[in-house]
């Protein structure tokens, strides 16, 4: 199966450098800009899945207009940063659950968020249910976060590597999946 794996376009918070993890907030009007230009160059899909949150729904909707139904995957939303929502690194960095967050590079949950392991369950069981709906000869397209995308090639992908997989916002990965791994043709 052809995949293709693309970051929502930009938020306000991006810009800030804020944690918006399951924040619902909108792309900007440049983020619907930057949409409309990287349309051009995708590729053709059968499907768009995508996150609940409106930054994807609206993204999804530039990207392939012509896609009028996107299936809507609550798995594949951004991690739960619980009380870190909102705030960035310059105003946590003295916060000692947030140092404590970071030191244990995610294996520990910040305050009532998601641990790392809880976010690759979720994700990974949301793909498998996307890909259990298609063949091999079939392309879809999944609109989601960069938290998401990181974790699902992180654990799919033979490299292994999290911080190896960061999108920009409108930028991603075209893949292939054969029902066990993922293989990353190249970026967007």
């Amino acid at each position: 199966m052809e995949l293709i794996l693309i970051r929502h376009a930009t938020t306000q918070g991006n810009l800030e450098h804020r944690f918006i993890g399951i924040t619902d907030i909108p792309i900007l009007p440049q983020g619907e800009d930057l949409a409309r230009s990287v349309s051009a160059g995708l590729p053709t899909v059968d499907h768009v899945y995508r996150s609940p949150l409106c930054r994807c729904q609206q993204t999804a909707a530039l990207l392939w207009p012509q896609h009028k139904e996107q299936t809507v995957v609550p798995g594949l939303q951004e991690t739960d940063m619980g009380a870190f929502e909102g705030h960035t690194y310059a105003e946590l960095k003295d916060d000692i659950f947030y140092q404590a967050w970071l030191e244990s590079s995610g294996d520990i949950a910040p305050p009532g968020g998601e641990r790392k392991e809880e976010v690759r369950i979720r994700v990974l069981e949301a793909f498998r249910s996307v890909a259990a709906r298609h063949g091999p000869e079939d392309a879809a397209a999944l609109v989601v976060h960069g938290g998401t995308i990181m974790t699902l090639l992180e654990a799919l992908e033979p490299s292994h590597e999290y911080y190896r997989w960061q999108a920009p916002n409108g930028g991603g990965f075209c893949c292939t999946w054969d029902g066990t791994e993922i293989k990353v043709e190249g970026e967007l």
